[in-house]
């Protein structure tokens, strides 16, 4: 007996034109907020607030990043700035605790940095440099 297995579950049902519901549905709240921020507000401060509501609500109606969908690359970039990169395993006897932290990162000072050299010594290094790369033939 054969039977029909759906196919491509993973996408979306288009709904209008080549937008999906969940698209459709940012839309016209992005759109409407933005119109509201226009027709509300007076004329330089609604541009500076309603342009950026249009182009973060374009963003997630059309934009993909690596194949997913801007909102959520936006969902796991604000996740990841939000947690802890670090995670420690504690051990006790009574208990198991967890610690988390963001380490600091300390910049390490580079000790050739006020170093000068002088056209003696980067020919030295020049002629040792030659000699080493230079084979016998025999």
């Amino acid at each position: 007996m054969q039977f029909k297995v759906p196919q491509k579950i993973d996408i979306e049902d288009k709904i209008l034109g080549p937008l999906s519901m969940v698209q459709f549905v940012y839309a016209v709240l992005g759109g409407g907020a933005g119109y509201i921020a226009i027709s509300s507000l007076p004329s330089p401060i609604n541009w500076v607030l309603a342009l950026p509501i249009f182009i973060l609500t374009f963003c997630i109606c059309f934009v993909k990043v690596n194949g997913r969908s801007f909102g959520q690359f936006l969902k796991n970039a604000m996740a990841y700035a939000a947690n802890p990169k670090t995670r420690l395993w504690h051990k006790s006897e009574n208990n198991v605790r967890v610690e988390i932290y963001q380490p600091k990162v300390e910049r390490v000072a580079d000790p050739y940095a006020n170093k000068r050299y002088s056209r003696a010594d980067i020919e030295k290094l020049a002629s040792v440099i030659d000699k080493r790369g230079r084979t016998s033939p025999n």
